[in-house]
């Protein structure tokens, strides 16, 4: 399965993304505007560099562009406008699914910047449609999307991350929403956006079971912290 990790321009805790890159096995790694920074701090050479690269450090952006054009470095770099109609973000992860990738992770993609919190969630749904496995993550979170085209995720007691499992409607109703393994099952379920009934449920057996028959689900495994066992395993 082809894992592209897309390191992007929110907030990252290096702490946190050192270890939990060591959990995976990914192919190429994407660097966008400012996540060029972060993967320079975190010892990962880029294989694709994006952005319109306004937030990135103007010497480290040189710096790369230097050892591209010496040779030195072999990824590909591309410029884009500031004006333009996609976030870098967006760019980056059509990028990946042009490429052929059939996993995403997508780092820094949180942060202080609501918008674009919100903007990159809803790129998951670009990733959903396809079948492309993605995932948002960061030291408390782990957020997938799962929609009508492709309804159902698994996630293991074992290899959770962090302690509560919450679903939420996104875009509209979900209906059929079937939660098994969990310490609040659910059968059938018609859930409307707006309730907060499907917050902090928790997996209490092996395997939680998650489905859905229409509509758009978000999934979010939460901590209240982060420690670096969430990470590890």
């Amino acid at each position: 399965m082809r894992h592209c990790l897309i390191l992007t321009g929110g907030r990252l805790n290096l702490q946190f993304a050192r270890e939990y890159c060591r959990t995976l096995s990914y192919d190429t790694v994407y660097a966008v505007d400012r996540g060029l920074e972060y993967a320079k701090q975190l010892g990962l050479v880029p294989d694709y560099i994006v952005g319109d690269f306004d937030t990135v450090d103007a010497g480290v952006l040189a710096a790369y562009e230097k050892q591209i054009q010496c040779g030195e470095l072999a990824s590909v770099f591309e410029r884009h406008p500031v004006k333009k109609d996609a976030t870098d973000t967006e760019l980056a992860l059509q990028k990946a699914m042009e490429e052929g990738a059939e996993q995403i992770t997508l780092l820094a993609a949180t942060g202080s910047r609501m918008d674009h919190v919100l903007a990159n969630l809803g790129l998951l749904l670009q990733t959903a449609r396809r079948g492309i496995s993605c995932f948002m993550v960061d030291e408390t979170n782990r957020i997938q999307l799962l929609c009508a085209e492709h309804r159902s995720c698994q996630i293991s007691r074992a290899g959770q991350h962090g302690r509560y499992v919450s679903v939420l409607p996104f875009a509209g109703s979900v209906c059929g929403l079937t939660m098994e393994g969990v310490l609040y099952p659910l059968k059938e379920f018609d859930l409307e956006p707006g309730s907060s009934l499907t917050v902090s449920n928790e997996i209490v057996e092996e395997l939680a079971v998650i489905s859905i028959r229409q509509g758009q689900l978000l999934v979010i495994e939460s901590a209240d912290r982060w420690n670096v066992d969430v990470a590890k395993r």
